[in-house]
């Protein structure tokens, strides 16, 4: 698989006395290419949206070095250690590991650079990052959450074509319904991760004449792409989908076109008419989309479900998110009579970890 790499042009930017200006400027010289491409001259840039999100994220690092009287070269692996245990979550609990990552990855970024062009001899960030990188301390890597019944998965499935026939009794002419049954069904089907589910495009499915389905995954950060067979229930639900997104008009906001952002062709959509009119180009109405679909939309389409169901077995669950799905997904795996590489080879995993802690659970009787 091809790796996505960033290049820009050298320049003696004042790193050591301004490094949020240097940042900025240096950001906006910044291009995407594929690291077998040999010339660079026609990456495209990054959008201004893209460059103000790297931006906040390296002011909140410049700050705290501000506060602690450090400049980029007395910078050691300890102080980004320290800065990333300041990071605070919800309820000012500590940052969660992703958000960790997230800066983590853009500070990495910036002292890579600083080394390449000589400002600095070491890039402190990057022992940090590789500990973040194989360390295991999500609750999800070492608890993962899990029904109590193995037959969850089965009982979601029916729950989401009540909720099917729910939203359409309310909606007779509307595609949400149809989006949000297949939205749900792939997930439980065949165990893919949201962020896969929110990346597929149309040519990525096709529908078998036996009835069934195959979804060629592109695959999302830590989870490798692959190739995964879903049942008939799965391909009559995008079948459905896919004729209905076939009669909507896709429509881009003012702003993605204005800073030049690829145009989106995911198969899953958002409502277009939630937005004002004004920005979007060709107008929204009940008959729009917007592509893709916002990932905290799609989560809360299968959260809804989740939640549905565990009411209906009469369980609880402290986490009801998709990740709750795919844990199940799993563990029916597992159950099967799957070993761990078999198991982490469907979920697209890159080691059996995942694979092995839910086993592990399994074997102390969670279900």
């Amino acid at each position: 698989m091809s790796r996505t790499i960033v290049v820009s042009a050298p320049g003696s930017l004042p790193w050591l006395h301004n490094p949020l200006h240097a940042h900025k400027e240096w950001r906006s010289t910044l291009g995407w290419k594929r690291a077998d491409d040999e010339s660079s001259a026609d990456a495209p840039r990054y959008t201004a949206h893209s460059n103000n999100l790297y931006h906040s994220l390296w002011g909140k690092f410049c700050r705290w070095m501000a506060g602690q009287s450090l400049r980029l070269d007395q910078v050691k692996q300890a102080h980004i250690e320290a800065f990333l245990g300041s990071l605070r979550g919800r309820s000012d609990a500590p940052a969660s590991v992703r958000t960790m990552r997230t800066y983590l990855a853009e500070i990495n970024r910036v002292f890579t650079h600083l080394q390449a062009i000589g400002v600095l001899q070491s890039n402190p960030a990057a022992a940090v990052l590789e500990q973040k990188r194989t360390k295991h301390e999500t609750r999800f890597e070492t608890d993962p959450p899990l029904p109590l019944a193995p037959a969850f998965l089965e009982a979601y499935a029916k729950m989401a074509m009540k909720m099917y026939a729910e939203e359409h009794a309310q909606l007779r002419h509307g595609w949400t319904p149809a989006r949000n049954l297949a939205l749900r069904l792939i997930v439980a089907e065949c165990g893919l991760k949201l962020s896969e589910v929110c990346k597929l495009i149309p040519r990525n499915v096709s529908i078998k004449d036996d009835g069934s389905v195959v979804i060629r995954s592109p695959g999302h950060r830590q989870v490798v792409a692959r190739t995964v067979v879903g049942k008939r229930r799965l391909a009559t639900a995008l079948q459905r989908w896919i004729e209905k997104r076939s009669e909507l008009r896709i429509v881009r906001s003012r702003r993605a076109a204005a800073e030049g952002a690829r145009v989106s062709n995911r198969l899953f959509l958002g409502r277009a008419d939630v937005a004002p009119t004004g920005d979007l180009i060709g107008g929204g109405g009940l008959a729009a989309a917007r592509s893709p679909i916002a990932p905290h939309l799609a989560e809360r389409v299968v959260t809804s479900c989740v939640k549905r169901t565990l009411e209906e077995l009469g369980h609880q669950a402290a986490f009801h998110g998709p990740q709750f799905v795919r844990n199940a997904f799993a563990a029916r795996l597992i159950l099967s009579g799957l070993n761990d590489t078999d198991v982490s080879d469907q979920l697209g995993m890159k080691t059996t970890f995942t694979a092995r802690a839910i086993r592990e659970k399994l074997n102390h009787g969670h279900v």
